[in-house]
């Protein structure tokens, strides 16, 4: 059976980090949702519309599909809104034989902040960490959306929670 994983959270809370090592785990694919949005979206602080998540959630189920005809387990990791989770969802369900799960992964604002500091400077978000970390806040997750704070786990927790 194959396996899906899609990540949602703010930028430092590992949505990487958990989405690769979860893909080596399985020897299957991560999905770095976010390189769809570059083609689409400019670097300004806002987050792109509905029409512009259904495009990089419709790219990123294409790519994922292909992998799994050819029998490999799948990441998709994004900042996701309940609205894109939805799309994958119902586009997914569709789907035979497939094991799927949908994660928020989340984390103190300090931590979030130490975690992007950490990264090389031009990868660095300072000021779109909290924007995004708003508005993830201020959704309401479905109950298939599963939550897990990642402030003081490290990787090898988080993904045994996700197993």
């Amino acid at each position: 059976m194959n396996e899906i994983l899609i990540l949602t959270g703010a930028c430092g809370v590992g949505k990487t980090t958990v989405a690769r090592q979860w893909a080596r785990g399985k020897n299957g694919v991560a999905i770095e949702a976010d390189y769809f949005t570059e083609w689409i979206h400019d670097d300004s602080f806002e987050r792109f519309t509905q029409e512009e998540e259904r495009l990089v959630a419709n790219l990123s189920l294409v790519t994922a599909k292909e992998y799994l005809m050819q029998k490999m387990s799948v990441a998709i990791e994004g900042v996701w809104s309940p609205y894109g989770l939805n799309l994958m969802r119902t586009r997914l369900e569709e789907e035979k034989n497939i094991n799927l799960k949908f994660v928020w992964l989340y984390c103190e604002i300090n931590e979030n902040h130490r975690r992007d500091e950490l990264r090389v400077p031009e990868n660095q978000m300072k000021e779109r960490v909290d924007i995004v970390n708003e508005e993830l806040r201020s959704y309401q997750w479905k109950s298939y959306v599963h939550k897990i704070d990642t402030t003081n786990m490290t990787v090898q927790e988080t993904l045994n929670i996700i197993e």
